[in-house]
């Protein structure tokens, strides 16, 4: 609970820009972690209970408004991400993709389906980048990175896994795809037939992680880490 309320302060202050005044359409796209329940898109807020999506209305800094409740279709609902006009869901058995033409209710357009395992997502660009965490309650044994060639939204296809060791949260910048995997790992991914490991910081126990002006903030089991990444390492 104190990590949820952790990520929800970051997506607020990342969102407001630092505004002195309240302004829905100054929102824009929260910078919530992977493993985030909730996310922000323009003027609404998502929030995701198990198997059940709800979109609220931010209709002042002294005004919520509850618009929508929907089902949400599959195995334990676990992360949510928002990308252009999008929501990425991540689940035990795969990944959820949302479409946000009518922003008060979201609507799936496509899955990718996995074995199942733990499965937060980030998104760039064309690509939608996945982590699977094996030897836990999800049920997969073996841990890896998939990497989703979503150019075709309606039809989101595997290019390639790379083996993990305990990946948990992730973030991506263009070519840069950090991941929380016994520490924090940072993987040139500008090939993703010859992803590599372009760094290592170990014995922090890092859980989630969110890249934000040129900075990791990094939240572990022992606090909170914060990283200057003006280059890639």
């Amino acid at each position: 609970m104190k990590r949820q309320l952790f990520l929800l302060m970051i997506i607020v202050a990342t969102s407001c820009e630092m505004d002195s005044g309240f302004s829905p359409e100054s929102l824009g796209t929260s910078m919530g972690g992977s493993t985030a329940r909730f996310t922000i898109n323009g003027e609404y807020l998502y929030t995701l209970d198990y198997n059940k999506l709800s979109t609220f209305h931010l209709k002042s800094e002294n005004e919520v408004e509850l618009v929508n409740e929907q089902g949400v279709w599959g195995n334990d609902m676990e992360t949510i991400f928002p990308y252009g006009n999008y929501l990425f869901i991540g689940s035990t058995t795969g990944v959820l993709i949302y479409s946000l033409a009518n922003p008060e209710r979201p609507k799936q357009i496509s899955e990718f389906t996995h074995v199942v395992s733990c499965d937060p997502v980030v998104v760039e660009g064309d690509y939608a980048y996945s982590t699977l965490r094996g030897g836990n309650s999800c049920g997969q044994l073996a841990s890896q990175l998939d990497v989703l060639d979503i150019s075709d939204i309606m039809n989101p296809t595997l290019i390639t896994s790379y083996e993990l060791s305990n990946p948990r949260g992730l973030a991506i910048n263009g070519t840069c795809l950090y991941i929380c995997d016994d520490g924090l790992k940072v993987l040139d991914v500008s090939d993703h037939n010859n992803i590599r490991v372009i760094n290592h910081i170990s014995g922090i126990p890092a859980n989630d992680v969110i890249f934000y002006n040129n900075q990791l903030l990094v939240t572990a089991d022992d606090g909170f880490y914060q990283y200057n990444v003006s280059d890639c390492g």
